[in-house]
Order: C-alpha cells, then structure tokens, then sequence
C-alpha cells in the first residue's frame, strides 16, 4: 500500500510519526512523508539540515519531502507564520513535489496547528484516496485552554473549520477517550471515530546502556522532567512547590529538566530569580534513543499539565514514555492522564496546580524504600505493555489502514 503521512514535524524532531513511519515500512507499506522543515522546538531551522538537506530526505526506507517553514522562534507572531507557512507550502510546493505520485491511503499526525487538516483534505481529495486524521492535540479547545482565542467569534469560526476538516475524514482516531466523546459534539462525525492513544518506547528500555556523563551522580531523589517546557506543563507551580520545600528546609532532592521550549528561559531565569539553583538542573534536548541513559539517573519522573477542560482530556505521551521506562510517576495533572497513572499503580497524582499537594508527593516518595519504588515502576511497565503496546497498536492501525482503502476502493468502483 502506498501511503502518505502528513505532518508537520518529522525526524530530526523527535516525535511519535518517526517511529509510525518505520513500523509501516516494517510491514511492507511504501511511505512518503510530507513535512517542514525541522526547527522543533528551538525555534531555528537545524544548521545540520541546512548544510546538507539531501541526508534527511530519507529515513529507514520512507520517503521524506519536505517544503520550507517559517522557523517558530520564541514568541506568537512568529509561530503564526510558522503555522501559516506550512500550511500553504505543504499545498502549493506540496503538490509540485508529489505531482503523479499515486497514493491508496492520506494519513496524518496532527498536533498544532491542526489548520493541516486542509493539507490532508486537499491532498485526499486530488489523489482521489481516503483521509485517515490522527488527533494528539484538540483544537480549538487548545487554544482557548492557552488564551489564544478569547472571542466568542473566533471560537466559533475555528469550530466551523474544525467541523469542516473532520466531514473531509474517511477515519478520525483520537488519543483519548474523552477526545473521541467530545468530537460527538460536530455535526460531520458519522460513527467514524476510534481510539488510537500514543504508545510507549519499551524497546528504547531493553538494552542496558551506560549511565548520561552529562549528568553528576548524587545521593539525593532525583526527579527527572523531559519533555516541552511551556505555557501548558504549568511550571510556576512546580517552582512553588519546590520553594515550599525550601522553606521547610527539605534539601534531599533535585529536578533535573531536560527539554526546549518557549517557557525555558523564563524557567531559568526564575530559578535564578529564587535563589534555588541547589534544587533544579536544566538541561538541552538530546535525541529520543539517548533518554534511558538519562532515566538511568531517575528515580521518579514528573509530568504536569494545568488545569484546563482540554487538558484534563489528553494523556500527554511522555506518560506513555515513563511507563515503558520502569520508574515511578509524580504527576500534577487531571483528568485522563491521572487516570493511567492510578489505574496503572505507577506513581503518585496530585491534581493540577496543587503545588501543596506535590511537595508533599515530592517529600512522601524521597522517604521511600528503594525496593518499593521499583515495584510501582515495575507496575507502570507491565501496564504499558498491556494497554500501549506499539506492535498492538500498529497492527490495529494496519487493519484500519487496509479497512479503509478497500472501503473507498469499493466505493469508486461502482462508478
């Protein structure tokens, strides 16, 4: 089958549809990625790519076009025309690249911005092949959840688009349940929708590798945070629950933060700013296949979101990740990303900006015996090979691949 994936980001970036692509081509599917070029989450196009464009034309067996971006920078404007920039060079330079090229399935990975859902639908529709959309981020519940739309008639337009990409979709996968209950709110979803959560990265965990030099070895908890460092993972919060600690004269701990984002600076300075340099270690992005040498260092690993209703829908997939790796969870978060990590027996979870709450997780699990923290990690593991398996959830996808292209087969033939 001849597919091809939509997405805005894509390998030097480390994201999900990475691995999407090689598990298809794994199988026999022939790929081709349509994509940006990579600037995540920097903001500044990658001096690697930009020296030598044509090493990253191909990545394990699926091919890669790739149309010019307007780099996202740090600030809204230029994220923006970063959004805006791809989305009509994905259409129109898009279309150049990908002229004769026959498709039998469209499918796409669609985080911010989801406005790729006219690539997809314009792509579905000249190559004559179904759409299959992959939400990870529901817009535009997103972004009212991060004061981006504040006018009711902004919300409404966004939603009239919205419903607009969705009627344009064979199949709609969604990444959380409550995702795929809110989508039942359109008027152009027509029992078309499945759940498709993110897996974990177990294969990235088998291997014994050596523990990251970049980090100093101490004899203090140490909680590790990887990942986006932005307006969404609320960390005043967690400052404030580090700075209650401090108070209490609570030092047998330390954060280290690895990870980009337009938050960063801000955390750094704040750190700086508060005098609690001792507690936090803050740290660059480093390639996806180098994170359990870094977890190596970890005993808890800390995920947070605030307290938004589209928030409370997601399962953020760096859970997934700390599931696979073995080592228990702290969570400040709600709703269905708390829901795994208790359901799992994984960790601790206090809700969102409760920051009283997470010190008091923080304080309760440096206290814990070595031996019980890695059964709850053990616990996440065994969860995370029974409810996100990769291979399961490929192979769902597989079907729902094939599933859907003889449907449209079908469809047409009549003709």
């Amino acid at each position: 089958m001849k597919i091809l994936i939509i997405s805005q980001y894509f390998w030097p970036e480390n994201f999900r549809v990475n691995e999407l692509a090689e598990e298809l081509v794994k199988i026999g599917h022939q790929v081709t990625i349509l994509t940006g070029y990579p600037n995540y989450p920097k903001g500044e196009i990658y001096s690697e790519f930009l020296l030598n464009k044509y090493k990253f034309r191909e990545f394990k067996g699926a091919k890669i076009i790739r149309v010019p971006i307007f780099p996202r920078k740090n600030n809204n404007i230029n994220l923006i025309l970063n959004y805006l920039s791809f989305l009509l060079n994905s259409i129109f330079s898009g279309y150049y690249q990908l002229y004769g090229e026959e498709f039998d399935v469209v499918f796409t990975f669609q985080l911010s911005p989801a406005t790729i859902g006219i690539t997809s639908a314009f792509f579905s529709l000249i190559k004559n092949c179904p759409n299959i959309f992959w939400i990870l981020d529901l817009w535009p519940d997103t972004l009212i959840a991060l004061n981006i739309l504040k006018k009711e008639w902004q919300i409404k337009l966004f939603k009239f688009l919205m419903n607009w990409i969705y009627s344009r979709c064979d199949v709609i996968l969604a990444q959380s349940k409550s995702i795929l209950k809110e989508l039942d709110n359109y008027s152009s979803i027509k029992n078309n929708t499945h759940f498709f959560p993110s897996w974990g990265e177990s294969e990235l965990f088998f291997n014994s590798k050596k523990i990251a030099p970049e980090i100093i070895s101490k004899k203090v908890f140490t909680i590790m945070f990887a990942g986006n460092i932005g307006e969404a993972q609320d960390f005043p919060n967690v400052i404030q629950a580090v700075k209650y600690l401090s108070f209490q004269n609570i030092n047998n701990f330390r954060i280290i933060i690895i990870g980009g984002g337009s938050k960063k600076e801000w955390l750094k300075c704040e750190i700086k700013k508060l005098k609690l340099e001792k507690y936090f270690e803050v740290y660059k992005n480093y390639p996806l296949e180098r994170m359990h040498s870094f977890f190596l260092h970890a005993d808890a690993l800390l995920v947070t979101l605030s307290d938004r209703k589209v928030f409370r829908m997601t399962i953020p997939g760096k859970i997934q990740f700390y599931l696979s790796a073995g080592i228990p969870i702290i969570g400040m978060i709600c709703g269905e990303g708390a829901k795994v990590i208790k359901k799992s027996k994984s960790g601790f979870v206090c809700d969102s900006g409760d920051y009283i709450g997470l010190s008091k997780i923080i304080y309760k699990m440096s206290k814990m015996d070595k031996e019980y923290l890695i059964k709850i990690g053990n616990n996440g593991k065994e969860y995370a090979s029974k409810q996100f398996s990769k291979k399961k959830l490929v192979n769902k996808l597989n079907k729902i691949l094939i599933k859907t292209k003889n449907k449209h087969f079908q469809k047409y033939s009549k003709f």
